[in-house]
């Protein structure tokens, strides 16, 4: 019997990717939900349009840093390949977990899991006439 050597080929969407450019504008906004402290830095293209996100929650190597991790790669790659803010949006604001409850924002004094209060917060920055 022959075992092939051939690496996979990846497998291709359709849609290409929207990198970003090496040099990009960003901006960090360190928040509280429920007590629970983060950073969230938005990366953006050269026409304002959001590309990608790094969320940090936690102590590094902690259950909920990971997951904050694992959302920033899914959610930055699914703005790359054309996924609208909007419905990323739409289908994260309100989840509910914690940590949850007020938060430092003004603009966005309750959340009800630290996603909600990031989708929101994205939405205010990125999204025109939305919050």
């Amino acid at each position: 019997m022959t075992v092939a050597t051939q690496s996979p080929q990846p497998a291709t969407t359709g849609v290409d990717r929207r990198r970003l450019p090496r040099v990009r504008q960003s901006y960090t906004v360190a928040f509280q939900v429920g007590g629970a402290e983060g950073t969230l830095t938005a990366g953006a293209h050269a026409d304002g349009q959001l590309g990608e996100i790094f969320l940090r929650l936690g102590k590094q190597g902690s259950t909920m840093a990971g997951l904050a991790e694992a959302f920033s790669i899914v959610t930055s790659l699914a703005l790359q390949h054309g996924v609208p803010m909007e419905l990323i949006a739409e289908r994260l604001r309100g989840l509910e977990f914690e940590p949850a409850g007020f938060t430092d924002d003004q603009e966005i004094p309750e959340a009800t899991s630290v996603m909600d209060y990031v989708v929101r917060r994205l939405t205010a920055d990125f999204v025109p006439d939305r919050h």
